[in-house]
């Protein structure tokens, strides 16, 4: 699972390796995304961009057909430099979507090569989801979410923040699934993290949609709604 504050999103080996050249030069893929999400009473855009590689980057930029005199600077994930993203900030959001563009991306790797590559995203995007349910069941000792499902959704994700640190993160979940049950002793918290009986944690549930013909790997768009709960009690 790979984290990058929003978006939960396996990074395929198979992906890029299929993508290699016969020299096995160093290989980019690029994707950006149009986000929605609420901030105070209205709905607002974004856009997020990644950039990912078997081998690491030293840098990476990328430049929209749609405004060439801005440069998106891409950094490193985590410290990993085979995943690069730039998010942008709640005050660069607005009311209005993002143009249908094409990106250019140029990527500097680490042992001194230079490639291209690029990214297509049209202005689609997803309402946002509707959190129907989110709360600790003391029966079954498990934080319950529930929402209802988007028409034409590719896929679902649920992340768990204590305060603005990603502690928990699901792998993408199918476009039927419209419920959740996270555990303590289950799997995707963060390494040596435990959640705390009583303490309120920030609950986000991601809506995706891919691009066309594409995969969990070639998002056109996410949307994402956040509300809060409390560990057991």
């Amino acid at each position: 699972m790979k984290h990058f504050k929003i978006l939960p999103v396996l990074l395929s080996v198979f992906l890029l390796t299929s993508c290699m050249d016969t020299d096995n030069k160093p290989i980019g893929v690029g994707d950006v995304l149009v986000v929605s999400k609420q901030i105070g009473n209205s709905t607002v855009y974004g856009i997020s961009i990644y950039a990912y590689s078997l081998s690491p980057f030293e840098s990476v930029k990328a430049v929209s057909h749609a405004d060439k005199a801005k440069t998106y600077t891409l950094k490193a994930n985590q410290g990993y430099k085979t995943n690069f993203y730039y998010e942008m900030p709640d005050n660069e959001y607005t009311t209005t979507k993002p143009a249908a563009s094409t990106y250019d991306f140029t990527a500097t790797f680490s042992e001194g090569s230079t490639q291209l590559f690029q990214d297509v995203i049209t202005d689609k995007v997803l309402p946002l989801p509707i959190i129907e349910k989110c709360a600790y069941n003391t029966n079954i000792h498990a934080l319950e979410i529930a929402w209802t499902l988007i028409e034409n959704a590719s896929s679902y994700a649920i992340n768990i923040l204590d305060g603005q640190t990603l502690v928990f993160g699901t792998t993408e979940l199918l476009p039927t699934n419209k419920t959740y049950s996270v555990r303590a002793d289950g799997g995707g918290w963060a390494n040596g993290f435990t959640p705390t009986s009583g303490k309120t944690y920030t609950v986000k549930v991601f809506a995706y949609l891919y691009e066309q013909g594409g995969n969990s790997y070639n998002i056109q768009s996410t949307s994402v709604s956040e509300t809060t709960a409390a560990w057991g009690n």
